[in-house]
């Protein structure tokens, strides 16, 4: 099984222009045959840190990528 930080890393390098986090996310999980309740403990990652840092889903995602 994959990193919740290998997951977002993939989902960001296969985002697609104006695509959001969440849904490029929702489908690298489904790639991979993950849960729905999966997607959700990740999606709370990265939530918490955009509402800790005050920045967007997506530059979250970027900032849980790189620690």
């Amino acid at each position: 099984m994959r990193s919740e930080k290998d997951l977002i890393v993939e989902a960001l390098g296969d985002l697609q222009k104006g695509e959001t986090i969440e849904r490029a996310l929702g489908r690298i999980l489904r790639r991979y045959g993950q849960t729905y309740a999966e997607y959700l403990r990740i999606m709370d990652i990265v939530r918490e840190v955009a509402h800790r840092e005050k920045v967007t889903n997506l530059e979250a995602a970027r900032i849980v990528a790189q620690a």
